[in-house]
């Protein structure tokens, strides 16, 4: 509940941050992740090497596998604006595109469990398959090894938050909120503002006078020497969020769900499959996905306002390139969330369970995914919305 309404707050409910991100257009989401990776990295391994036990969940590295489920996560982002856990938070705020999106994660987890179980499918997760190593080797060896690199790797990620500019040719928040005397520039301010604006584009709740949800939705995003600090605080709070789930026995993680539901609803006869695998081993991402919703719900009605009670709202990205046909935008968050799902279960994580979780974990695998997600991301949005300015 606390990521979900947290990331709410930052705005990553809503489908065009991301389509915004592929285009490169706001790189917000990039420089939150990298805080909270690194809080988290340094917090992780610090208490391991004191002999604090955690529940570890760095993926296997099946090298040609994670790179193909990582392509089509990538493309599906592209396409859809939504990952695995923005999902969750989207239907929580009230959007009518996520529940399409929902579907076509089911039908694509659904097509794992059958790929999984062919020849092709068992060859994916086995060839090239170096096991669970983090940058230091195996996970569980030489702690305080880890934790050297965990400073090292902190400090890389937090240089990514301080120094990649939200908005070209401006600053980043992290930037901003370290340095007082400086002033945006004009151009910076209308970023800010259109931002804010197209947060609450389709909301059904009036924003108030002098509110916190008029200072969560202008003041805060307007003025980004206090966005900046609380943009680095909700960061902090992120990661550690994610080092408490391990430390209470489960990563973070929200793809896994979507092939819990589908082994739920449907059991392939016959020998012990993938659904079957899934059943029988999942642990609190039920749980998790539920909380991330409720959080979202909850923050978008008392917090920041911006509930939609599904209206009919098209992020403008996707409205620009092909029109406000519901039909368009209800096909195009089938088909991107089938293709982020199908990815995400392919290559065994998703944005929660890679890019965050693992990541913070600095698996070798989660930092392949995530290098492969943003190329192909960054390659599919350019294609897609190429018209878009």
């Amino acid at each position: 509940m606390v990521i979900g309404g947290l990331a709410e707050a930052w705005g990553i409910s809503n489908p065009e941050v991301l389509l915004r991100l592929g285009k490169w257009q706001d790189r917000l989401f990039v420089g939150c992740i990298a805080i909270a990776i690194g809080a988290g990295a340094l917090a992780l391994y610090g208490l391991a090497a004191f002999g604090v036990a955690f529940h570890w969940g760095v993926k296997p590295d099946y090298v040609l596998g994670v790179a193909f489920g990582a392509a089509l996560f990538g493309v599906g982002i592209a396409v859809s604006g939504y990952v695995p856990g923005t999902v969750w938070m989207g239907l929580g705020e009230g959007r009518r595109d996520a529940i399409y999106a929902l579907l076509g994660g089911l039908l694509g987890a659904a097509s794992w469990t059958l790929i999984y179980q062919t020849s092709f499918g068992q060859w994916l997760v086995s060839y090239d398959n170096f096991g669970q190593i983090y940058f230091g080797g195996k996970v569980d060896t030489n702690l305080y090894v880890g934790f050297g690199i965990a400073v090292v790797w902190a400090i890389v990620m937090f240089s990514i938050a301080y120094f990649l500019p939200r908005y070209k040719g401006g600053k980043s928040c992290a930037y901003t909120s370290l340095h007082k005397s400086r002033k945006m520039s004009t151009v910076e301010q209308e970023k800010y503002i259109e931002t804010a604006g197209m947060l609450m584009e389709g909301a059904s709740m009036p924003l108030g006078k002098n509110n916190i949800a008029e200072k969560v939705n202008y003041h805060w995003t307007v003025s980004s020497k206090l966005f900046g600090v609380v943009m680095m605080s909700v960061g902090i709070i992120i990661g550690l969020m994610v080092v408490l789930e391990m430390f209470l026995h489960q990563i973070f993680g929200e793809s896994t769900t979507y092939s819990w539901i589908v082994a739920k609803l449907w059991l392939p006869a016959g020998a012990y499959s993938y659904s079957t695998l899934v059943v029988h081993t999942i642990g609190w991402e039920p749980f998790s996905d539920i909380g991330t919703l409720f959080g979202a719900f909850l923050a978008s009605i008392f917090f920041t306002r911006r509930f939609q009670s599904f209206n009919s709202v098209i992020p403008p990205s996707w409205e620009t390139r092909f029109g406000n046909s519901q039909i368009k935008r209800a096909g195009g968050a089938f088909t991107g969330g089938f293709m982020m799902l199908l990815g995400a279960r392919m290559a065994d994580g998703c944005a929660s369970g890679h890019i965050l979780s693992g990541d913070l974990q600095m698996a070798v695998s989660s930092l392949e995914f995530f290098i492969v997600v943003i190329i192909f991301l960054l390659i599919a949005a350019r294609l897609i919305y190429k018209k878009v300015n």
